[in-house]
């Protein structure tokens, strides 16, 4: 955690950004595993990349429309 906390500072995060690493990295760390490392590794890519397929999709499809104020002209 420590390392977490100098990493945090060093790059100017902010404070919920370090208290969501520590939250990660409790879940990663603290699960135990009983399958070799290697298959943990594959199932964590598999689960993150998933994870991220889904928030493209999600922005794709549900995008917001900007209001461009109009521009007084004299």
């Amino acid at each position: 955690m420590l390392l977490l906390g100098l990493t945090s500072f060093v790059l100017r995060l902010e404070k919920v950004g370090y208290s969501y690493a520590c939250i990660t990295l409790a879940i990663i760390v603290l699960i135990p595993r009983v399958n070799a490392a290697w298959n943990v590794a594959a199932h964590r890519f598999i689960e993150v990349s998933v994870g991220i397929l889904v928030a493209l999709a999600f922005v794709a499809v549900w995008r917001e429309e900007r209001i461009v104020p109009d521009t007084i002209t004299e």
